[in-house]
């Protein structure tokens, strides 16, 4: 039996060139097929490819059909079924597909090792749709501890006391529900930040979520999540959050050109924020926030003659804050902006600058937010209406170090956060108008399995 397919590695494969001669290898079902049938059956999973690359995943799989009633030991096959399965959705059938290649591989004796370790790579992708683990550790150094953003603002305690500060994230999500057209996930998150000073500050987050999403058709997907969180700070009880996130999303196909839409949602979100610390009536930030908001992922490619890609993103959040006091109802304008740029060898256009196999990412993203308050404003020295001005940098260098089916990725992160905000308060005759920074400098080690 001849196969004439090899895969090109990542997230992204698909060429079909001559390659791998696996004649003498295979057992007896493929050995009893006739030489007359090989170059249909290559055909077939050259077809194939074809139209997975172009996100036809469904035609794909009726030209896989036929391929497997005319050699059903062919490894390729059993590979590329997987790859469609999962861009239908279907992980657990891809995951047996995935499978049942590597099973035909280790027969021969393992005689193509790029496509055993592409098989070990994707499979691992899609086991992640039903379980996947992530755990962060870093250190930072901190400019202004005391600022904890729009929340920190009411406390009065933007005092910009500097500190270091350790931190670790451990995040769980199980889908015990993998279909083509629908999905339930549930989740779980923990994460510590402690300073290493200014205790006061210590932070934690413990939360969990809920989401249901399903395929209207074939492009088309609703979705629905559930999220809790309580916040503590100073290992003491501070927020407590319910949110609940209708959202509907449109996967555009993919195409050939440089640059091309990823995916457009739209969503609703209502939040319920408890504030557990005691504070006057009219201070007292307990209540509803109702948000709306539209987001668009673009894909391109960073250099021509490459399988890599890049992502860019957009996104308008409009939020709408009503409390139980007065001091702070608002309407917060949110506007996002984000590219993650893939660094690669400009001489190997496939290939990254450092280790030439392993990612090397460089992320970029920005927020503005504009708050426009509705009443006027207790803390203001002439009670005027307070406005906002929030804008947030946030830079980040990833270079994974290790990538192994069995053992997961690790990924080492190097982050610059820089916050500039400013307000029109005034607080007596004689002040400047109230304005607060803060820079995080950091690195961080990311294990995900």
């Amino acid at each position: 039996m001849h196969v004439a397919h090899r895969v090109l590695l990542g997230l992204a494969l698909c060429s079909a060139a001559a390659g791998s001669d696996l004649a003498g290898t295979s057992r007896e079902p493929a050995e009893s097929k006739s030489s007359e049938t090989a170059p249909s059956v290559q055909s077939l999973l050259d077809a194939a490819v074809e139209l997975i690359r172009e996100g036809r995943s469904r035609a794909a799989m009726a030209a896989l059909d036929q391929a497997e009633r005319l050699e059903p030991q062919n490894p390729w096959l059993w590979f590329y079924r997987g790859l469609a399965e999962h861009n239908l959705g279907n992980v657990c059938s891809a995951m047996e597909s995935f499978d049942r290649a590597t099973d035909l591989l280790a027969e021969f004796g393992n005689p193509d090792p790029p496509l055993t370790e592409a098989i070990g790579r994707h499979r691992r992708e899609a086991r992640r749709q039903v379980l996947r683990l992530d755990y962060q550790v870093g250190l930072a150094y901190d400019t202004n501890v005391s600022f904890l953003g729009s929340t920190g603002s009411t406390l009065g305690i933007t005092s910009g006391r500097r500190d270091g500060k350790f931190g670790q994230m451990v995040d769980v999500h199980y889908s015990p529900v993998t279909r083509r057209d629908e999905l339930l996930t549930i989740g779980g998150r923990l994460g510590h930040v402690w300073n290493f000073s200014v205790e006061e500050f210590n932070y934690q987050d413990y939360g969990a979520c809920v989401r249901y999403a399903r395929m209207l058709a074939e492009r088309w997907e609703l979705s629905l999540q559930y999220d809790y969180d309580i916040n503590l700070l100073g290992n003491e009880s501070f927020l407590s959050n319910h949110a609940l996130t209708p959202g509907l999303r449109y996967h555009w196909q993919p195409t050939n050109s440089p640059v091309w839409l990823n995916e457009t949602g739209v969503f609703y979100q209502l939040n319920g924020q408890e504030f557990l610390y005691p504070t006057e009536p009219e201070y007292d930030r307990d209540g509803l926030v109702h948000s709306v908001g539209v987001e668009q992922s673009l894909k391109y490619h960073p250099l021509p003659r490459t399988q890599r890609t890049g992502d860019l993103s957009l996104g308008y959040r409009l939020d709408g804050v009503a409390t139980e006091g007065r001091e702070f109802d608002r309407t917060d304008h949110n506007f996002y902006l984000g590219a993650s740029l893939p660094l690669l060898n400009p001489l190997s256009p496939n290939d990254y600058l450092i280790l030439p196999d392993k990612e090397l990412i460089l992320r970029f993203n920005v927020n503005w937010q504009l708050g426009d308050y509705r009443h006027w404003s207790l803390l203001d020295r002439y009670s005027r209406r307070r406005d906002d001005q929030i804008t947030t940098y946030a830079f980040t260098v990833s270079q994974k170090i290790l990538d192994h089916p069995d053992w997961g990725e690790l990924t080492l992160h190097g982050m610059i956060n820089w916050t500039d905000a400013r307000s029109n308060l005034l607080t007596s005759d004689w002040a400047e108008p109230y304005t607060y920074d803060k820079v995080v400098y950091g690195a961080q080690l990311q294990w995900t399995w």
